[in-house]
């Protein structure tokens, strides 16, 4: 009899190609999505979808009931702001990241799941300086997604130990594919434009092919590492100069870097969020983004490798080749 198992985030990126990965091999999908969520990918693969909410324990209850595991994807995205430490956002957060998570994780355990794989992020390391860091290396001051992903993952680990559920928590760092709304957008837009400010961009930054990350989600329900948490990258060590010529060679655009002194644009940063909260809105540039480019991000994957039998197959010159970039370039990112 093949398995049930429940996929939350399903319409987004990383879970739009779990879904393609787990249907293809026979596996019965149930996803949980919101009420306004697109969904019509998923039926096409023959998905269960269950409107619902993080925040309804009865939609959790409807959702857990007779799967097998649990790939957790589903949250509040905050991908750029790094300096809000409003307490309505971090309200927002913590509602849906972190209680939400583990409401999830309880409906699971009583439900009898057996495993609970959670989508956590590498940004729980901060903003700091890392390079080869590993999953039990020092965190840096961070911002409050970061907050709300690491409250997630030492919660889960103590319903794991407190209920039997087998809880696996994988961080990626900067997940792009086809589909992406986040990190290829972004670097195709600045390609295009032809010319790109840089400020620090010789600094370290990872990221992973999303077929990857899916290789990385399966192989955390299947192997024996209950109780553990994995760094998952691609392997690479690139600057975000190196990624964005490589995106322009995929693209055949010509690309010029324009260097920016970094304590001059420290200094208009500093200003600009002075004139933001003035005007009661939010700065397009900050002092936090700035110490985050110009830092390396650099992580470890020797643990994944070693436990989970993880191994990258796509460079980024390889995974560009089996992307059609002219779906972020036909908007403008």
């Amino acid at each position: 009899m093949t398995n049930t198992v429940l996929v939350t985030g399903a319409t987004g990126c990383l879970g739009r190609h779990l879904v393609d990965s787990l249907t293809a091999d026979g596996t019965r999908v149930r996803a949980l999505v919101r009420p306004s969520s697109d969904t019509r990918h998923l039926e096409q693969r023959g998905a269960e979808i269950l409107r619902g909410s993080l925040l309804h324990d009865y939609d959790l209850h409807q959702a857990v009931r007779g799967v097998d595991a649990v790939y957790h994807l589903g949250g509040l995205v905050i991908d750029d702001r790094p300096d809000d430490t409003s307490d309505a956002l971090w309200l927002q957060i913590r509602d849906t990241n972190v209680d939400g998570t583990q409401r999830l994780a309880f409906a699971a355990a009583r439900a009898g799941a057996r495993r609970f794989v959670f989508c956590s992020s590498v940004r729980i390391f901060g903003f700091g300086n890392q390079m080869r860091w590993h999953e039990d290396d020092p965190r840096t001051p961070s911002d409050l997604y970061s907050r709300g992903k690491s409250l997630a993952e030492h919660g889960l680990l103590r319903i794991g130990r407190d209920t039997g559920l087998e809880v696996v928590n994988i961080r990626p760092r900067f997940i792009y594919g086809n589909h992406d709304r986040y990190v290829m957008p972004k670097l195709v837009k600045q390609v295009c434009r032809g010319w790109v400010p840089l400020v620090g961009g010789d600094a370290i930054c990872d990221l992973v092919y999303v077929e990857d990350c899916v290789h990385a989600l399966r192989l955390a329900a299947e192997r024996p590492v209950a109780g553990q948490s994995f760094n998952i990258t691609s392997g690479e060590c690139l600057s975000l100069r190196d990624i964005l010529q490589q995106v322009a060679q995929a693209l055949h655009q010509p690309i010029r870097f324009v260097p920016l002194p970094g304590p001059a644009v420290f200094v208009l940063a500093s200003a600009i969020e002075v004139g933001a909260r003035v005007a009661g809105r939010r700065p397009p540039l900050s002092r936090a983004q700035l110490r985050w480019y110009l830092n390396d991000h650099h992580f470890s994957i020797a643990k994944a490798r070693r436990q989970l039998g993880y191994a990258p197959r796509f460079r980024l010159p390889d995974a560009l080749m089996r992307m059609d970039l002219q779906q972020f370039a036909a908007y403008g990112g």
